[in-house]
């Protein structure tokens, strides 16, 4: 297929998005049908792997649309659609004005959370808490645009993300926190849920306060949790992926906060020279984990979690392990679920360390998986998520765009068709292969943003392509 021809596929996609937020004041419905746009007001039964506390029926998550709306604005500047950037600010403007109005000042989006359009509140609607849980890194340019809508939007945010320490006499946070009680979430007697990925979310949002009005109480938080992790290491610079209950070492995890901190290096240079040095520092260590870990690049197989044992033979063996701890996995390649994300999410996460470090391991891990997926049919009959499609096609444009290789844009632009083929068969893309409806939760925006991509760089070079990368989902 031409990349023309994939573009104006994806633009047929956009414009029933933005005709489905027109007709909710901005905001996209989670679920919609995939002809006609409309919200489906009954919610389809989840696929394998999907669960039913993540989703956001009769809702709509910025968390999820994040990169249909960075696609917006880039087709309403390349293709002179300015109602395109219109659709994409409306959405973030009643967000930022109608849906912040929270009793700890978190924001409903993420993981467990979203805004429900009908009851216009916190949703669901069948909670009797609402969770906070970031889910991905909040980019940099949403970031903007909600300082842009509010100044004191970022602040309230920053400011709320205290309540994610358990309490403040225990040097322990917990992925989760209250949205609409004035309260910390308790400390669970068996496990932390302190996941290092999301530490360096929380790192990245108050760093991005810290830069706008250099409050020290941000200062601070930053300082506490580059910390944290810190003291928690392996000798390797592996993390655990918590620090009570589940301690398997985790270079999922580790590769994650590692490509945070080096990037959130980068924009705290002028701003805090000595935490860009520790976190540019840290993050190299960590980076050094993530490849002592047992990989086998040779055959494609990495491992979600590994033990100690593991790192220090060189080599990964999950035979034995209790089948319900996934951390004991190999990344799966195609067919992701709740708690084992596809490899070309790492193989993207290790681009954005490179980009950011220059270690070849990192580049070689990111080729390894590549080479994974060119020799990995698309499986029949298993409803693989959207973004396992879209971080795959992702994978092979950012290896593309950084080595100039032409071999992956190539295979790149063979997954785009197939992937065209198998979920855009209809205006907009489906949820999951083989599934009749549209789904936000499943990534499909994941998969709008990087069919346009590898399109705009067959057509238009590297030089020239007016969407990056999109490193959000680590």
């Amino acid at each position: 297929m031409e990349p023309d021809a994939v573009l104006e596929r994806v633009e047929e996609s956009l414009d029933v998005l933005a005709a489905a937020g027109g007709r909710h004041d901005g905001m996209i419905p989670s679920i919609l049908d995939r002809e006609s746009g409309e919200m489906r007001r009954e919610r389809p039964d989840s696929i394998s792997g999907q669960r039913e506390v993540d989703r956001a029926h009769l809702g709509a998550n910025l968390i999820h649309d994040e990169p249909v709306l960075r696609t917006l604005h880039a087709f309403a500047e390349v293709r002179d659609r300015p109602e395109y950037a219109a659709a994409a600010d409306s959405y973030v403007e009643r967000f930022v004005t109608e849906c912040l109005d929270t009793e700890t000042g978190l924001f409903p989006w993420g993981e467990h959370a979203y805004w429900h359009l009908e009851a216009e509140t916190v949703g669901p609607d069948t909670d009797d808490v609402h969770i906070h849980d970031h889910l991905r890194q909040v980019p940099l340019w949403l970031w903007e645009e909600i300082a842009a809508v509010d100044e004191n939007a970022v602040e309230q945010f920053a400011d709320a993300l205290e309540y994610h320490w358990n309490d403040p006499d225990r040097p322990e946070y917990n992925r989760h926190a209250p949205i609409d009680e004035d309260r910390r979430w308790p400390v669970d007697d068996e496990r932390s849920y302190d996941f290092p990925r999301h530490g360096g979310h929380f790192v990245f949002d108050w760093s991005f306060a810290y830069r706008r009005r250099g409050r020290e109480a941000h200062r601070r938080q930053i300082e506490r949790m580059l910390d944290y992790w810190w003291e928690k290491r392996h000798e390797s610079g592996l993390l655990m992926l918590e620090s009570r209950g589940n301690t398997v070492l985790s270079p999922k995890q580790t590769l994650s906060l590692a490509a945070t901190l080096l990037q959130t290096a980068e924009t705290m240079t002028d701003a805090a020279p000595d935490l860009a040095e520790t976190m540019r520092h840290r993050g190299e260590t960590y980076v050094d984990g993530f490849l002592a870990a047992p990989h086998d690049l040779e055959n494609g197989v990495f491992p979600l979690g590994c033990r100690r044992s593991d790192v220090e033979a060189g080599t990964f063996d999950s035979r034995g392990a209790d089948p319900d701890n996934n951390e004991l996995a190999a990344m799966p390649i195609w067919g992701s679920a709740y708690g084992q994300n596809p490899a070309s999410m790492y193989g993207l996460a290790s681009l954005l360390a490179w980009r950011h470090c220059g270690e070849e391991g990192l580049l070689a891990w990111a080729r390894a998986a590549a080479r994974r997926y060119a020799a990995e049919p698309f499986p029949d009959g298993v409803a693989v998520p959207a973004k396992d499609a879209g971080h795959a096609v992702g994978l092979f444009a950012d290896l593309y765009d950084v080595t100039g290789d032409d071999v992956w844009l190539e295979r790149g632009e063979e997954l785009a068709d197939e992937v065209v083929e198998r979920y855009l068969d209809a205006p907009l893309p489906r949820g999951a292969a083989g599934i009749d409806w549209y789904e936000s939760q499943m990534g499909p925006g994941f998969l709008i943003n990087n069919l346009a991509r590898i399109a705009f760089l067959a057509r238009d070079g590297r030089e020239h392509a007016p969407i990056g990368a999109n490193y959000t989902d680590r």
